[in-house]
């Protein structure tokens, strides 16, 4: 992996100089580390999670029987109340700290400390950013099917269950969205009997609807919960990119193939949105597509390249870029 210093966090204040010369700031370092480590988890076993206070919501079966993707008998678990405490997302939701207005603060000092809980109840934004780093791994999962990769995509069709419902749960509850639990489960259970696209095409429509439905619970998404979305998910893409990489090579092919994923969802999201965020600021709206369009760059194919398309610390450079982007929304 990189070194630890490339996985410091970055805010506005330093964007521009991350952008313009690549410089490390060694102040940030540690608002880093406590705003999540990704690939930590929570409590449990052998895939086990829970989600909302206390109670199973069983193992995910399958391909993978709901082991994450970072190590053998991994387990990916939701705080209490649906909080995102460490985990995938734990790092990327600190855009959602609690402390700011309706919940939402900015990351770290603005708005709240790093690292604080994230709650999928209490914020519209971690909430819409989970859902849609759920459908980030069904898009990976479908793009693997359908090419081919089956034994690939098959791990993909569990993570939805396994790695984010326990952190989106209670946030569903309380918006009236309990049935997309039993279809993110169907889709785990049966990942490990798919051998062509069709045996899944079913179960695979019926979870993303559910999730399209989800989603739409949330009305009146604003320009600056949009942006934060869309920074959750590259962000959370850029350390899984990270991850995958030992001595400059893909050795953690999942973890690449979830980046591909959640960076094609921010895409898919920022477009939905597009025609508020070109009436509010076009020019902010314009230039945070050009540096989506070249942090997708790194992902050029859905199995890793031998070689990494772009180094990992121009993906932070452009991480901060992305920041500085959308600033305009965010404050």
């Amino acid at each position: 992996m990189t070194n630890q210093n490339m996985k410091l966090w970055t805010g506005i204040g330093v964007a521009t100089l991350l952008a313009s010369s690549g410089a490390v700031a060694d102040q940030h370092r540690d608002e880093m580390m406590t705003s999540g480590s990704h690939g930590e988890a929570q409590g449990g076993e052998g895939g086990e999670h829970q989600g909302g206070e206390g109670g199973e919501k069983g193992s995910a079966q399958g391909g993978e029987k709901g082991e994450h993707h970072g190590g053998e008998g991994g387990e990916s678990h939701g705080g209490e109340g649906g909080e995102a405490q460490g985990g995938e997302g734990g790092a990327a939701f600190s855009y959602f700290a609690a402390g700011g207005e309706g919940g939402e603060g900015g990351e770290g000092g603005e708005g709240g400390e790093a690292g604080s809980p994230v709650s999928a109840v209490k914020s519209d934004g971690a909430y819409v950013a989970m859902l849609h780093m759920m459908q980030g791994h069904m898009m990976a999962a479908r793009e693997l099917i359908k090419s081919g990769d089956v034994a690939e995509g098959r791990p993909h069709l569990t993570h939805p269950w396994v790695e984010v419902y326990p952190m989106a749960d209670a946030g569903l509850e309380s918006r009236g969205q309990d049935a997309l639990g039993n279809r993110l489960k169907v889709l785990a259970e049966k990942a490990g009997k798919v051998q062509k696209w069709s045996d899944i095409s079913q179960e695979f429509q019926a979870a993303w609807v559910g999730l399209e439905k989800a989603v739409n619970a949330v009305e009146g998404q604003s320009a600056s919960s949009v942006s934060k979305v869309v920074l959750s998910l590259t962000k959370q893409a850029v350390l899984e990119y990270d991850e995958a990489l030992e001595d400059g090579q893909f050795v953690a092919e999942h973890e690449y193939q979830d980046g591909r994923g959640f960076v094609l969802a921010a895409q898919g999201y920022m477009k939905d949105h597009q025609a508020m965020l070109k009436k509010q600021n076009k020019e902010a709206w314009r230039e945070a597509g050009k540096v989506l369009d070249e942090l997708q760059k790194a992902w050029p194919t859905v199995v890793p390249p031998e070689q990494p398309a772009v180094p990992v610390s121009d993906l932070y450079s452009a991480q901060a870029r992305l920041e500085l982007a959308l600033a305009p929304y965010l404050y």
